[in-house]
């Protein structure tokens, strides 16, 4: 900016005279009071607020009081984004809320970084729904460009408890109901809707659930087992995939069963749940040929009778302590899967621990199976019986079409599921090694979609069919330019000669860490008489390994490659917006050292422009430097009040700008309001009442004003 900087001194002398002759106006006491398109009088005052809806916070987040296995993803909201469901123990995400700003903390859960939010967030919520913290939402206001939180850990009950406070276990093979509906009162109905369940691996503590079959990992075969550091492994694989309250990725939860590639044992590890539930999950084999198509072409075979591992990470709700027994697994329990190639005729015969090459194996999970075994055996169990809540008639599997739910009583239950989709969503984890872990995650009832109520992965790893990978995360925030095109002379104040949304996507490896970003930038206007261009300015702190240059067309779903005319970071996307209106444009950033943290991610400042020759017209945001091809014979003239000498840019008197950006803006409030053709020419404080408190108090009221339409 040093050699621009140069070129205007010198170019605009007369006009650096004029604002230093002005400089003595006592500014406090101006005011545009003159109607827009008016003549103007007296001497030109530039308005000193840039229009700016950009603050930068030094945010600092904590969550090293639990210990999640790698770096926690995080959001930060302008408003709560929990709603607190009425006689349901957790909250849920409100999807209307939309995050200002997302990223992952380092791998010891702590995050620090200048960001840029709105404004108008003055009160952050920072909100998580990691595995392993549970959905927690911390608290904090911005003081003097700081905010700052910390996460408290609460004590939850963490161990398998023997007895109950009616005494002691006993080893049973016994369960009261898995396969019949139960009435509104929770009586058991004749309606049967699956086979009898095979208990055949072996009994279990009738006052906990915890199984009598474990396998000794001590003992058995390392390639069956899953090593603490293979477990470390997995659980940061757990924290990247899984986000509570969040929707699960739909490719996962519609992929068919496992199938084995090769004649090979076949064991279970539990690796954690999220639900307050006693669920009771078991297993069933089949193969192509001979495909399940209803409920009662599964013959299911008991794993365990009661999946609670007592880790159900709500901080603020404590109750889990009084499980007593009935806390029926631990992280890390394995089971080693039995075959038995007669099971469709009831007969044990032939059992053996080798499942045939060719074989699929699905997976049931029966919605609080343990806890209708009596009140006692369920802290859920009175609690939704008093609120009428009935989620007993819930089946959830891995295989389509086998899934059962019932809507509930006054409609409770997000998901029906009347059709039988699939309820377990089917992914894997590929180490530092290598070595492929192939996981298995379930959703016990029909109040969200997140799969992570019980999470498991079967070994050995290389013997079933490829599965797709944990996803990267992706997250982005949207902003709006708006500019008036007969800059430096007087506009109409409409501020909609060109509209452009932009939204910065950035997308994470599975260590938290930036490795792609991406800026999509669609075009809208109302009328306009003057052909003008958008270009834009990119900035970056890293080199990234390739840039991609793309676009999409109006009315349009397919992703083009192009090549945009750039020259020292200046991009130039169309040179007349109205001839491709609508149009989306995108420069796509791979990084092949992922960012260190987002205070160095790239930025962009798009501008219109209309070429003249060599160099160009072009009008920015309030303070903004112009390009090198700037003609800055256009400084000082008509409306314009730029201060060159201090760098102030696009400037004028008065409370309405030749532009601005307005962060974390949703287009849709411009769609209904400037931008419909019948509001042509009408200023834009006629939509937003809050937009003229806001300018002339220099931004600071009314600071969400584009928020309110």
């Amino acid at each position: 900016m040093v050699r621009l900087s140069s070129i205007l001194k010198k170019t605009c002398w007369g006009f650096v005279i004029t604002a230093s002759l002005t400089a003595c106006i006592d500014k406090s006491k101006y005011q545009e009071t003159v109607t827009p398109g008016s003549p103007e009088s007296g001497v030109k005052v530039p308005n000193s607020f840039d229009f700016s809806t950009v603050q930068k916070v030094n945010l600092s987040v904590d969550y090293s009081a639990y210990k999640t296995y790698g770096p926690v993803f995080f959001g930060v909201y302008a408003e709560n984004p929990f709603i607190t469901v009425e006689g349901a123990p957790d909250d849920q995400w409100n999807e209307d809320v939309k995050p200002i700003f997302e990223d992952y903390t380092e791998g010891n859960g702590k995050f620090n970084a200048v960001v840029e939010l709105p404004t108008y967030a003055q009160h952050l919520y920072i909100a998580t729904g990691n595995f392993f913290t549970g959905m927690m939402l911390l608290e904090a206001d911005v003081k003097d460009g700081v905010a700052s939180v910390a996460a408290e850990k609460h004590a939850v009950a963490a161990s398998r408890a023997g007895t109950r406070a009616e005494g002691s276990g006993e080893s049973t093979d016994a369960l009261f109901n898995l396969t019949n509906t139960v009435d509104d009162n929770g009586n058991i109905t004749s309606e049967k809707l699956y086979n009898d369940w095979k208990n055949w691996l072996g009994t279990w503590n009738s006052a906990s659930g915890q199984p009598d079959y474990l396998l000794d990992k001590a003992t058995a075969d390392p390639k069956l087992v899953i090593s603490d550091q293979e477990m470390e492994g997995l659980y940061a694989a757990i924290g990247t995939a899984f986000v509570s309250g969040s929707d699960m990725n739909e490719e996962y939860c519609s992929y068919p069963d496992l199938l084995l590639e090769k004649d090979s044992e076949v064991t279970f590890t539990l690796l954690g749940g999220s639900t307050c539930w006693n669920s009771t999950l078991g297993y069933y084999y089949y193969t192509d040929d001979n495909k399940p198509t209803t409920p009662t072409d599964i013959n299911p075979i008991m794993l365990f009778p009661n999946t609670q591992d007592g880790q159900w990470a709500r901080a603020d709700i404590l109750q889990l302590q009084s499980y007593n027994g009935n806390i029926g697994t631990l992280r890390g329990d394995v089971v080693q899967l039995m075959y038995y190639p007669n099971i469709a005729n009831n007969d044990k015969s032939g059992a053996t621990k080798v499942f045939p090459k060719g074989t699929r194996i699905g997976f049931i999970l029966k919605t609080q199976g343990w806890g209708m075994q009596g009140s006692s055996y369920s802290l859920r169990a009175n609690k939704l019986a008093n609120k009428g809540f009935k989620q007993y008639n819930c089946w959830c599997t891995t295989t389509d079409g086998l899934s059962y739910g019932r809507k509930l009583k006054d409609d409770q239950g997000k998901y029906p599921n009347i059709e039988g989709k699939s309820r377990g969503a089917k992914f894997s984890y590929k180490a530092s090694n290598g070595d492929t872990y192939t996981l298995i995650s379930f959703e016990d009832a029909m109040d969200d979609l997140d799969f992570d109520d019980l999470i498991f992965a079967l070994k050995p790893v290389g013997v079933f069919a490829s599965l797709p990978g944990i996803a990267n995360k992706k997250s982005s925030t949207n902003g709006v330019y708006a500019f008036e095109d007969k800059w430096p002379s007087k506009g109409d104040y409409d501020l909609n000669d060109a509209v452009i949304d932009v939204k910065h996507e950035k997308e994470f490896n599975d260590k938290g860490k930036i490795i792609k970003e991406t800026f999509y930038l669609t075009t809208y206007q109302n009328y306009v008489e003057l052909k003008s261009g958008l270009g834009l300015t990119l900035n970056k702190q890293a080199n990234p390994k390739n840039i991609e240059m793309k676009k999409v067309a109006p009315e349009s779903t397919d992703t083009l490659s192009t090549v945009f005319t750039n020259s020292g970071g200046v991009y130039y996307l169309t040179d007349d917006i109205e001839a491709e209106l609508g149009t989306t444009y995108i420069l796509e950033l791979e990084y092949k050292n992922p960012l260190s943290s987002s205070s160095v991610m790239a930025s962009i400042q798009p501008f219109i422009y209309r070429s003249e020759g060599n160099q160009n017209w072009e009008v920015h945001i309030p303070m903004e430097a112009p390009t090198v091809k700037m003609n800055t014979s256009y400084f000082g003239k008509d409306d314009d009040c730029s201060d060159l000498i201090h760098q102030q840019y696009f400037v004028r008197q008065g409370n309405y700008p030749f532009a601005f950006y307005l962060k974390n803006a949703d287009i849709e409030a411009f769609k209904e309001t400037i931008l419909k053709r019948e509001n042509e020419s009408i200023p834009i404080d006629q939509f937003f009442p809050g937009f003229l408190d806001w300018s002339t108090s220099g931004g600071t009221t009314n600071q969400d004003w584009y928020l309110k339409y």
